[in-house]
């Protein structure tokens, strides 16, 4: 399977999964409990079951190992992404960007800044439905992100 900026990817057919690696150096957050924080955040609102395996260190870098489901399907092109993910009742605040940017209300904390979620983070499959797979949220601070996962039942 072909991985990007961050992770290398296998798919493993006996488990119907994806194994994902991580590079710590490479990761579209601003620490690695970030980034873990967003798989824990992304399995809550996308109803993922993205695991962590372990992390390993590989010519001094530190890579974080990670499973989650495979999902047969395609990558959406520009339109078809904000269309389906208007479906999740996420916004794009700046619909003629292609960043990958998105907005949704949450009961519990308000508005959620989603990020990176670009064509190639997210499949849609063969009912149509878009299944983001490499999600992450965006918070002003650590704190801000510890008190959001608090709120949330998470830690």
């Amino acid at each position: 399977m072909r991985g990007g900026k961050e992770h290398r990817v296998a798919y493993l057919p006996d488990h119907d999964l994806v194994l994902k690696v991580a590079d710590a150096r490479k990761l579209a957050t601003e620490s690695v409990f970030d980034y873990l924080s967003d798989l824990v955040l992304s399995n809550h609102y996308f109803d993922d079951d993205i695991r962590l395996v372990g992390g390993c260190e590989e010519d001094g870098r530190i890579l974080i190992i990670t499973t989650q489901p495979y999902i047969n399907g395609i990558h959406p092109d520009w339109p078809e992404l904000r269309a389906g993910l208007a479906l999740h009742h996420l916004r794009d605040p700046a619909p003629r960007s292609l960043g990958g940017n998105f907005i949704f209300d949450d009961e519990v904390l308000g508005e959620v800044d989603v990020f990176d979620l670009h064509p190639n983070n997210v499949i849609q499959d063969a009912t149509g439905w878009l299944n983001p797979i490499d999600a992450h949220f965006y918070f002003h601070d650590r704190q801000s992100r510890l008190v959001a996962m608090n709120k949330l039942g998470l830690i």
